[in-house]
């Protein structure tokens, strides 16, 4: 199988967990190039990481004839404009999270990879680990009966000096930097159709430091997501309550990191663990066969234009 040959556009600190290093240990992906904003800056992380070719700027790495995949990491703000670059170029584009500022800036790029026929992509890792899907089938097998409520969390302490997360300007704050990831959980167990019962935030210059929202399902599911960027210790968890039992998953975020899947019914307990390569790993091996193969994606195409739906309709209700 010929590798898939991917350009990073901007050098982050977020693409070496989620794209070098579980790139580095995947024998048909090749991280070929990268290019940011300061060509110096990209020339020092290409070699503290090894990649090998430095392109003089995005233009010229959207442009390369050897690159299969763009992928975006540079601040949310300049997500869409990018990513519209790279399908103007006929390439398609991995795009990482929060896709975009709004739902609009999201279809819009939809839009433009669909007229074009380029493959557009939003880099939601964490439902790509096989832990969800054990998840999806103990629901699925009806174990907890019908569900009820679902719990998502994500906090995580962000130091104040981070240039992105503390800046509403450049698509920071709670809500787009983690609530994206307890808002994707809960839409994948309870659908798309919602409405925003409450939500509130704590604010902290400037951004929304942490927010809560509740949200109402079809047949009578309720569902609440909360992240933080103030608390004290990394927290990540999914609780689902059925009319029979309950599920508690501990760090659906990244489970490669140590998870635990407890299921709660009539009295017994049992909890399991899931085996399997990385969120981020399984997320390219994914990617690469929907370019290379022609597989089906296991998500919707327009998945972050829903995605970035969910958060427009809990910013409005913060509002």
């Amino acid at each position: 199988m010929r590798p898939l040959k991917i350009g990073v556009l901007g050098a982050s600190r977020v693409a070496v967990f989620a794209m070098l290093e579980p790139a580095a240990g995947l024998d048909d992906i090749e991280v070929a190039a990268v290019a940011a904003r300061d060509p110096e800056r990209a020339r020092a992380y290409a070699t503290t990481h090894k990649i090998g070719r430095v392109e003089s700027d995005y233009e010229a790495l959207i442009s390369a004839p050897d690159l299969d995949l763009i992928y975006i990491s540079t601040p949310a703000n300049a997500h869409a404009e990018h990513a519209l670059a790279a399908i103007a170029a006929g390439k398609p584009v991995l795009v990482e999270k929060p896709f975009a500022l709004n739902a609009a800036q999201a279809q819009t790029v939809y839009d433009a990879g669909l007229q074009a026929g380029v493959p557009v992509f939003e880099a939601m890792h964490s439902p790509h680990h096989r832990l969800f899907a054990r998840i999806l089938e103990i629901l699925d097998s009806g174990e907890i009966g019908p569900v009820r409520k679902i719990d998502a969390v994500f906090g995580a302490p962000i130091e104040r000096s981070d240039p992105v997360r503390w800046s509403a300007e450049l698509g920071g704050g709670a809500l787009m930097d983690l609530g994206v990831y307890p808002l994707a959980w809960i839409r994948r167990i309870a659908g798309e159709a919602f409405t925003v019962i409450s939500a509130s935030q704590e604010r902290e210059d400037g951004v929304d430091a942490s927010f809560q929202a509740v949200l109402a399902f079809a047949a009578g599911v309720e569902a609440r997501a909360y992240a933080s960027m103030t608390i004290e210790r990394p927290t990540a968890r999914l609780l689902i309550e059925g009319e029979r039992g309950v599920l508690m998953a501990l760090n659906p975020l990244a489970p490669q990191m140590g998870h635990a899947l407890t299921v709660k019914v009539g009295g017994q307990t049992r909890t399991e663990t899931v085996d399997g390569a990385s969120s981020y790993a399984e997320q390219l091996k994914a990617v690469r066969a929907t370019l290379v193969e022609g597989a089906d994606f296991p998500f919707p195409a327009d998945d972050y234009v829903l995605s970035m739906r969910a958060i427009d309709m809990v910013r409005a209700a913060m509002s």
